[in-house]
């Protein structure tokens, strides 16, 4: 029987969003809390410890920057799909923009982007340890935050794509220096992911794969396109979230559009196969993204996919726990997310946890949550799979 609990942050009670989300190579999960709705907040990293149901506020992440949330500026209040663990357990959070400063309810990037106390100093990345200790921190980006990040092992890379204006850049970790690549298009996907060789990928605006080769630091379009229904042109058809699949030939990703189209991405072929829509029928109806939103894509240790899909309900459009089965492409609407008498708002970010449950990130709540899934798999063994990217 399936069985849903919370792991609710409340010493952080306006934090508001939980977009960051990994399974630690310790068998914690670590999440990016952060306020985007309140003024002068700064994103804090949490840690979660399922073997002894303990929460620890690791780094708050002005602080951990030295500039200070009630500045006047643009706020550190965000830590979007940048947060990264290594293998020898060092993590990195990369702060992202659209919070905003202390006495404001809103900020936008362009209408500040000159402004001389409203303007956002630019994406800073905190190195530290899974016990909060701080190696080292810098700032990644001028006036940009940081919208995803891939990590490269033992190229010693970060991938990212910075926002507003959409760069793909690299930062060094041996020389703590960040490279622009270039321009990918107008809409920030929101994941990247990388193969066996730490070659990078993601989608344009139209769903077109890019690839990043480190030798060439050239990006390229590979010539394949995400499907889209044939009402519609393709536009805003990038990644939403992409996750490894156990056998690591490839990924499996769902689009940040209407429609939600689920796909597989073939690492050797560079081929797409197509899966439809996540879950349900295509509409032709224009409504607002939110009421297709398909998030938390992660394999369970059964081996079969799990992804959070907001569906119509009498309430409106909420999030359903989805079970796909690569094999026979069936899908099982498994639970709603609803946990005692209310709704959760919708689902970023999906991670397996040593105890071989399923844990979902929350947005849009306050406090903000984690949702824990027990799916009674406890006797199975864990997939030999890490996700690297955000």
């Amino acid at each position: 029987m399936t069985k849903l609990d919370t792991i609710v942050f409340d010493q952080l009670p306006v934090h508001d969003t939980c977009w960051s989300l990994t399974a630690g190579v310790d068998g914690r999960l670590y999440a990016g809390v952060c306020g985007e709705m309140t003024g002068g907040l700064s994103a804090y990293i949490a840690s979660y410890d399922p073997a002894q149901n303990r929460v620890d506020y690791l780094v708050e992440m002005a602080s951990a920057l030295g500039i200070p949330p009630d500045n006047g500026q643009a706020t550190h209040s965000k830590v979007h799909y940048s947060l990264l663990q290594d293998d020898d357990g060092t993590l990195y959070a990369a702060t992202h923009c659209t919070g905003a400063p202390l006495g404001d309810t809103l900020w936008r990037p362009w209408n500040c982007w000159n402004h001389p106390r409203k303007r956002f100093s630019g994406s800073g990345l905190v190195c530290f340890n899974p016990d909060g200790s701080i190696n080292y921190h810098q700032l990644l980006l001028h006036k940009e935050g940081s919208r995803c990040l891939a990590l490269a092992r033992q190229r010693r890379l970060i991938y990212g794509i910075s926002y507003p204006r959409n760069h793909f850049f690299v930062f060094d970790l041996k020389t703590r220096q960040t490279h622009d690549i270039g321009r990918i298009g107008n809409l920030n996907p929101q994941c990247l992911f990388t193969d066996a060789e730490e070659n990078c990928y993601t989608a344009d605006d139209y769903g077109h794969i890019l690839q990043y080769t480190p030798e060439s630091n050239r990006i390229s379009d590979l010539g394949v396109q995400i499907p889209h229904a044939s009402f519609r042109d393709g536009y805003h058809n990038t990644f939403y979230d992409v996750c490894p699949e156990p056998s690591g030939k490839g990924v499996w990703g769902v689009t940040w559009a209407w429609g939600s189209r689920l796909v597989r991405f073939d690492f050797q072929t560079h081929q797409l196969q197509d899966f439809g829509k996540a879950v349900g029928e295509e509409s032709s109806e224009w409504s607002h993204i939110i009421h297709e939103h398909v998030g938390g894509m992660v394999f369970g240790a059964d081996g079969l996919l799990y992804f959070v899909a907001n569906l119509p309900t009498a309430d409106g459009s909420r999030p359903h726990l989805v079970q796909f089965d690569p094999a026979t492409a069936r899908r099982t609407i498994i639970t709603p997310f609803k946990i005692g008498g209310a709704w959760v708002d919708h689902i970023a970010r999906g991670a397996l946890g040593g105890d071989r449950k399923l844990y979902f990130a929350e947005a849009g709540n306050t406090p903000t949550k984690l949702i824990r899934v027990d799916l009674g798999h406890a006797e199975l063994p864990l997939p030999a799979i890490r996700r690297t990217w955000g």
